[in-house]
């Protein structure tokens, strides 16, 4: 069956997917234990419903873009925050309170930061083909483009991995 789907944004969708039960354990177990960019997990499931497997191109300059991004503008502000979280803020030689605030702030902008990231992103796809396809295509167009992106993170895909990345597109995607 082929369906005409409504466009959502990147950001609205990456939001959508998120809440849904599952996917922040998913998510996070990815970041944390394979070293994903959640940002460009995400970005493979909106640009396989949205224009279907990556183009070099577009794979290209999203990679690039978003690999350099996380790693000095997102990480550094993960780190702070997580370091606030377990040592800092905990410490003699700081005002919980006020470091809690800070800590806060900073959580403030780390989400600003990824906010600019998927907008970023979002652009490069500008000038890509918007298509309607039969649902099986659209889910092999989002595993490829997954798989993809695992192959250049270099994210061995285990069938834990698998598992996570099958979280990640049913909420994303629960009629797939």
């Amino acid at each position: 069956m082929t369906t005409k789907r409504k466009l959502e944004r990147f950001w609205d969708f990456s939001v959508r997917t998120y809440r849904t039960d599952g996917v922040p354990d998913a998510c996070l177990s990815l970041q944390n234990d394979d070293g994903a960019d959640v940002n460009m997990l995400l970005y493979c499931c909106w640009i396989g419903v949205r224009s279907g497997s990556f183009d070099a191109e577009l794979f290209a300059s999203a990679s690039e873009f978003s690999s350099h991004w996380a790693e000095h503008v997102v990480a550094p502000l993960r780190s702070a925050r997580t370091w606030m979280k377990h040592t800092g803020c905990t410490t003699q030689d700081v005002p919980t309170d006020a470091c809690m605030t800070l800590r806060d702030e900073v959580k403030s902008v780390e989400f600003a930061a990824e906010k600019l990231q998927q907008e970023v992103l979002e652009s490069l796809a500008i000038n890509s083909r918007i298509r309607s396809a039969d649902y099986d295509q659209v889910l092999a167009d989002v595993a490829s483009n997954m798989e993809l992106y695992a192959r250049f993170a270099d994210i061995e895909i285990s069938s834990d991995v698998m598992q996570k990345f099958s979280v990640i597109v049913s909420a994303a995607y629960p009629k797939l």
